[in-house]
């Protein structure tokens, strides 16, 4: 009797252990099966960065948004008294969009509410953004041969500069493929994702020069 209580208990303990990480595992699934299938590219950047032991750092092109045309505007940003104005660290905003002839999704609009449209969007939360009426410079990290481009101006009622996260930014793998990732030219670089409705974004896989390099992990 006294065995078959302890062994009780030990199953129970058992069970609560394994349960948060069983749960995770069933939602990961789920997403990978039930999202919306979107491809992004990674931005060009120098592999010795990306190098953190099992895991690579992805930078997103949709990372990095450069005058991408924004709106409506949030309520805190009043653009008809004011020529820009910052955005505040970790807003939610939306990314809607759009496929190019390669099947890669681009920024296509930035949006501080989710489309009601059936269109593709990604959630994500600003690490830094400004906003700029239109006919003002914008700012911009282009060049050309080490110098800077001819400045651009916004062409949209709206313009959004910023940084942006999507909880995609790592990717471990198993001991030194990471490594070989950090080695692969940026340009060779995609990832595919799945998105939920909510526009919730989990990693599904990555290529390579076209050719799959990894793929995350699920229960069926």
């Amino acid at each position: 009797m006294r065995g078959l209580i302890l062994g009780i208990a030990f199953a129970g303990l058992l069970a609560v252990q394994v349960l948060p990480s069983a749960l995770l595992a069933w939602q990961q699934t789920q997403r990978l099966h039930g999202g919306r299938s979107v491809r992004l590219a990674v931005e060009t950047r120098d592999p010795r960065d990306l190098l953190r032991g099992e895991y690579s750092v992805l930078t997103y092109e949709i990372g990095r948004l450069q005058g991408i045309g924004a709106g409506p505007k949030p309520p805190s940003c009043d653009l008809d008294a004011r020529e820009t104005c910052s955005l505040e660290a970790g807003r939610p905003i939306y990314i809607r969009l759009s496929a190019d002839a390669e099947g890669i999704h681009r920024a296509d609009a930035a949006l501080f509410e989710p489309p009601a449209a059936d269109v593709p969007f990604i959630k994500g939360h600003l690490s830094s953004g400004m906003l700029v009426r239109q006919g003002v410079p914008l700012r911009t990290r282009a060049r050309v041969g080490g110098q800077p481009t001819e400045p651009a101006t916004c062409q949209q009622p709206a313009c959004l500069t910023g940084t942006v996260t999507y909880g995609i930014e790592r990717w471990y793998g198993a001991q030194g493929v990471p490594a070989k990732l950090d080695r692969a030219a940026r340009k060779d670089v995609l990832v595919d994702v799945r998105v939920t409705v909510d526009g919730d974004a989990v990693l599904d896989g990555i290529l390579v020069a076209g050719q799959p390099f990894a793929r995350t992990a699920r229960l069926w």
